[in-house]
């Protein structure tokens, strides 16, 4: 009788064992569940990376040629895009182009600008149209109706180039009403992507004389590419002779007036027809790597040009 009680009793306690055995496996598991559950992730800094929004655009023209003069438009006209960036260049080309459309001197007219910048074959239309009006009028006024010439006037505005920061567009102009040549202009303006606002300084005019080398350096680089052939054998004493000629009241080379942007490659120089010479040495035009003119450059011009 004892033996059994005895076996009743141990088996009692080893049943009792392997019970509470399993609950605490299961409770470790059930908490184990729990604890990868409720544990927090692991966290990291979010960097938000913004899409660069790439500007499109279309390429529109239009010309007349007729017995009174000949009138070609072209322009790189903004379909879409960063919307600030797109309103800005839609009002920048409507001045560009109504800038040729009333003609010089006595003669000129005001013409009103185009209102609806987004129509943008309507808006070159309308001012290749009053172009070709002011550029007849030039033959109207010569007595001799068998001129073997005809007035000439063409302006293009396109797009230059483009990065993630900023847009420049370039304008070209030619001229001619007669006589031994016409007239020409280059230059370009660069504009914000992100707010549509013009560059407006990209250098310092303050700093001119530290800017010397680079633009004396510009100058002959553009003399060495325009004017030297593979005959010319002293070709120094040849870049020495062109930069003598050049209209200087001092030694020092002056910022063009307008020509001054920015592109991939670095800071862009165009010297206008008669600003630093005579006519027959063309329109001087350079780069300077951001290498070398990076510190000079306007805040603002460091900025877009990603220049820390």
């Amino acid at each position: 009788m004892n033996n059994k009680k005895s076996l009743f009793l141990f088996t009692s306690l080893l049943s009792i064992a392997l019970i509470v055995g399993c609950k605490g496996e299961k409770a470790s598991a059930a908490k184990k569940v729990t604890d990868s559950v409720v544990a927090p992730l692991p966290t990291t800094d979010s960097v938000v990376v913004e899409k660069e929004i790439r500007l499109v655009v279309d390429s529109i023209g239009k010309s007349y040629s007729m017995d009174k003069g000949v009138v070609d438009l072209a322009y790189s006209f903004p379909v879409s895009g960063p919307q600030p960036l797109v309103d800005s260049l839609r009002a920048y080309l409507s001045s560009e182009m109504a800038e040729v459309t009333g003609g010089d001197g006595e003669e000129s007219v005001v013409v009103k600008p185009y209102t609806n910048f987004a129509d943008g074959r309507g808006m070159i239309s309308y001012y290749a149209k009053n172009a070709y009006k002011s550029v007849s009028r030039t033959l109207d006024e010569i007595d001799d109706t068998d001129v073997a010439w005809k007035p000439e006037l063409s302006k293009f505005v396109m797009k230059e180039n483009e990065t993630d920061r900023y847009v420049t567009y370039g304008s070209s102009f030619y001229m001619y009403s007669g006589g031994v040549h016409g007239m020409a202009a280059k230059y370009a303006v660069t504009f914000d992507k992100k707010t549509g606002a013009k560059l407006l300084n990209v250098l310092n005019p303050k700093d001119i004389k530290e800017l010397q080398p680079m633009i004396r350096a510009g100058v002959e680089s553009y003399f060495r590419r325009t004017r030297v052939t593979d005959e010319d054998k002293d070709v120094e004493s040849l870049i020495k002779s062109y930069m003598s000629t050049l209209f200087l009241d001092t030694a020092i080379i002056p910022l063009p007036a307008n020509g001054i942007y920015l592109s991939p490659e670095g800071v862009v120089f165009i010297y206008g027809q008669y600003e630093i010479g005579s006519y027959a040495i063309g329109m001087p035009t350079f780069t300077v790597p951001y290498s070398k003119i990076g510190k000079f450059l306007s805040p603002e011009a460091r900025c877009l040009a990603g220049i820390k």
